[in-house]
C-alpha cells in the first residue's frame, strides 16, 4: 500500500467531501457552481489528453460551449439545448476553418474531439444538475433531490473504496488489465456488494423519498455501470499514455480521475427516476 498517497486521498477528502456535500444537500445556485466548477476543469483536463494524441482541439470555444450546458438545465432552458449544440458545431467548423494550417493536424479529428469532449464531460455531467432540479420540473419536493445526490456521491465513494481494499486483500485474478492494470474481480465484486449495501443504508437513513428497490437499484448501477465508467475514463488515460487526467487533486490525480464514476451514472439515475416518476 502506498500509505504517503493514502494519506494524501484521506486528507484531500476531509476538507472537500463535505463541500460537495453541503453543496449537493442545499442545491439551488451552489450546486450549479459546484458541477460547473468540475465540468470546466473536467474539459480543460479531457483536451489536454486530446493534445497527446497530436490533435488540436479548439479548446476554449469547447469550455464555453460546455460550460453553457448545465446552466442552461438549471434555469429551465433544456429545449435551447438544440441551438447552442448546433451553435457550438457550426463555431468549431468555422474556426477550424480559419485556424492557421497544420499540415500534420487534422480539422476532422480537431472538431470530432473538440465535439466528443463537451457530451462526454459537460454533456453526462450535466445529468446531476437535472437530478438536483427534478422536484422543481415535477412539482415535487426539492429538499429530497438533495438526498438523492448526497447518496449517489456516497454510494460511489463507498464503491471505490470498497473495491480498492478487497481487491488489495483478496485480488489476484485481473478484471481488464488492458485498460486499467491494478483492477481485480474481486475488487469489483467488493465495490458491487458495498455499493448495494451502501445505497441501501442511504435509504433507511436519509433518502427516505425512495423504496428499498429504487435505492437497490441505484446501488446496483453504481456498482456495476460506475465501475464501468471508471474504466471508460481508464481507456481514454492509457490511449493518451497517462496514468492521471491531471494532479491537481493530491492524492487523486485530476477532476476527471475522481468525477469518472458520475459520468455514466448521473444519467441512468436520472432516466431512472423520471420513469418511475420519483419527483
Amino acid at each position: 500500500m502506498d500509505w504517503k498517497n493514502l494519506g494524501q486521498r484521506v486528507a484531500v477528502g476531509v476538507l472537500f467531501i463535505p463541500l460537495i456535500l453541503a453543496a449537493s444537500w442545499w442545491g439551488n445556485i451552489w450546486f450549479l457552481l459546484l458541477i460547473e466548477i468540475i465540468i470546466v476543469a473536467g474539459l480543460f483536463e479531457y483536451f489536454a489528453l486530446a493534445r497527446r494524441k497530436h490533435v488540436r482541439p479548439q479548446a476554449w470555444i469547447g469550455v464555453i460551449g460546455g460550460g453553457a450546458l448545465a446552466p442552461l438545465l438549471y434555469f429551465g432552458m433544456a429545449s435551447h439545448l438544440w441551438v447552442v449544440t448546433a451553435g457550438l458545431l457550426v463555431i468549431l467548423l468555422l474556426a477550424e476553418l480559419f485556424a492557421k494550417p497544420d499540415p500534420a493536424g487534422s480539422p476532422l479529428l480537431n472538431v470530432a474531439s473538440t465535439f466528443f469532449g463537451v457530451a462526454y464531460v459537460a454533456g453526462l455531467l450535466s445529468f446531476l444538475v437535472l437530478i438536483r432540479e427534478l422536484p422543481r420540473a415535477t412539482g415535487g419536493d426539492y429538499a429530497q433531490a438533495g438526498a438523492w445526490v448526497v447518496m449517489i456521491f456516497v454510494v460511489i465513494w463507498v464503491c471505490d473504496t470498497a473495491a480498492y481494499f478487497t481487491g488489495m486483500c483478496l485480488g489476484k485474478r485481473k478484471l481488464f488489465a488492458r485498460v486499467s492494470p491494478k483492477k481485480t474481480v474481486a475488487g469489483a465484486v467488493g465495490g458491487f456488494v458495498f455499493a448495494v449495501l451502501a445505497a441501501l443504508a442511504c435509504q433507511q437513513t436519509f433518502a427516505h423519498s425512495l423504496r428499498e428497490q429504487d435505492a437497490a437499484v441505484i446501488g446496483a448501477l453504481i456498482g456495476s455501470i460506475g465501475q464501468m465508467s471508471d474504466l471508460v475514463e481508464s481507456l481514454l488515460k492509457r490511449d493518451a499514455g497517462v496514468k492521471d487526467s491531471s494532479q491537481l487533486i493530491p492524492g487523486h490525480g485530476g477532476v476527471l480521475d475522481r468525477f469518472d464514476s458520475e459520468m455514466l451514472i448521473a444519467p441512468l439515475v436520472y432516466f431512472y427516476l423520471l420513469m418511475f416518476g420519483i419527483s
